[in-house]
Protein backbone atom coordinates (compact mmCIF):
# COMPACT_ATOMS: atom_id res chain seq x y z
CA UNK A 1 0.00 0.00 0.00
CA UNK A 2 1.26 3.29 -0.88
CA UNK A 3 1.89 6.60 1.40
CA UNK A 4 0.05 9.33 0.31
CA UNK A 5 1.13 13.13 1.87
CA UNK A 6 0.05 16.53 1.78
CA UNK A 7 2.06 19.30 2.99
CA UNK A 8 0.76 22.66 3.42
CA UNK A 9 3.18 25.66 3.61
CA UNK A 10 1.79 29.45 4.44
CA UNK A 11 4.17 32.12 3.35
CA UNK A 12 5.18 35.23 5.32
CA UNK A 13 4.01 38.17 3.65
CA UNK A 14 6.39 39.20 0.99
CA UNK A 15 8.16 36.04 0.66
CA UNK A 16 5.74 34.06 -1.94
CA UNK A 17 7.70 34.66 -5.06
CA UNK A 18 10.91 33.02 -2.66
CA UNK A 19 9.05 30.35 -1.75
CA UNK A 20 7.74 29.39 -4.82
CA UNK A 21 10.93 29.81 -6.39
CA UNK A 22 12.64 27.04 -3.45
CA UNK A 23 9.36 25.00 -3.94
CA UNK A 24 9.87 24.09 -7.83
CA UNK A 25 13.56 23.86 -7.18
CA UNK A 26 13.51 20.75 -5.17
CA UNK A 27 10.24 19.30 -7.58
CA UNK A 28 12.63 17.30 -10.98
CA UNK A 29 15.04 15.73 -8.46
CA UNK A 30 12.38 14.59 -6.29
CA UNK A 31 10.31 12.94 -9.28
CA UNK A 32 13.38 10.90 -10.13
CA UNK A 33 13.85 9.37 -6.38
CA UNK A 34 13.21 5.54 -5.73
CA UNK A 35 9.86 5.45 -4.45
CA UNK A 36 8.18 8.47 -5.77
CA UNK A 37 4.97 7.80 -7.72
CA UNK A 38 4.10 11.50 -7.84
CA UNK A 39 5.21 14.85 -6.41
CA UNK A 40 3.30 18.05 -7.08
CA UNK A 41 3.60 21.28 -5.54
CA UNK A 42 -0.03 23.84 -6.02
CA UNK A 43 -1.00 26.90 -4.93
CA UNK A 44 -4.45 28.13 -3.23
CA UNK A 45 -6.37 30.32 -5.19
CA UNK A 46 -8.21 31.82 -3.07
CA UNK A 47 -5.35 32.74 -0.46
CA UNK A 48 -1.88 32.83 -2.81
CA UNK A 49 0.50 32.65 0.37
CA UNK A 50 -0.56 28.95 0.63
CA UNK A 51 1.02 26.26 -0.44
CA UNK A 52 0.58 22.67 -0.95
CA UNK A 53 1.99 19.82 -1.39
CA UNK A 54 0.64 16.67 -2.83
CA UNK A 55 2.64 12.99 -3.28
CA UNK A 56 2.37 9.38 -3.29
CA UNK A 57 5.22 7.37 -2.35
CA UNK A 58 5.85 3.69 -2.52
CA UNK A 59 6.50 3.27 1.08
CA UNK A 60 7.56 5.22 4.64
CA UNK A 61 10.94 4.17 3.64
CA UNK A 62 11.08 5.49 0.48
CA UNK A 63 9.67 9.01 2.06
CA UNK A 64 12.41 8.92 5.32
CA UNK A 65 14.95 8.51 2.32
CA UNK A 66 13.24 11.85 0.44
CA UNK A 67 13.64 13.68 3.73
CA UNK A 68 17.33 12.84 4.16
CA UNK A 69 18.00 13.73 0.62
CA UNK A 70 20.26 16.37 0.03
CA UNK A 71 17.83 18.75 -2.38
CA UNK A 72 15.29 18.27 0.76
CA UNK A 73 17.82 18.67 3.42
CA UNK A 74 18.98 22.39 2.32
CA UNK A 75 15.30 23.30 1.31
CA UNK A 76 14.79 22.65 5.00
CA UNK A 77 17.36 25.33 6.17
CA UNK A 78 16.27 28.06 3.18
CA UNK A 79 12.37 27.55 4.01
CA UNK A 80 11.53 28.44 7.96
CA UNK A 81 12.53 32.16 7.39
CA UNK A 82 9.78 32.39 4.63
CA UNK A 83 7.35 30.66 6.50
CA UNK A 84 4.49 31.60 9.00
CA UNK A 85 2.95 27.97 9.62
CA UNK A 86 3.00 24.48 8.23
CA UNK A 87 1.31 20.97 8.81
CA UNK A 88 2.20 17.67 7.03
CA UNK A 89 -0.18 14.91 6.82
CA UNK A 90 0.54 11.25 6.17
CA UNK A 91 -2.30 9.67 5.12
CA UNK A 92 -4.10 6.21 3.71
CA UNK A 93 -5.73 5.90 0.78
CA UNK A 94 -9.54 4.67 2.01
CA UNK A 95 -11.63 4.72 -1.39
CA UNK A 96 -11.38 6.20 -4.83
CA UNK A 97 -9.32 7.36 -7.83
CA UNK A 98 -5.91 9.10 -8.79
CA UNK A 99 -5.95 12.39 -6.82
Amino acid sequence: MTLFVVAVFTAKPGFEQKLEQLFRGVVDTTLREEGCISYQINRDIENPRRFVFTEEWRSETDLDRHLAAPHLQALAREVPECIESSEVLKLTKLAGGAA
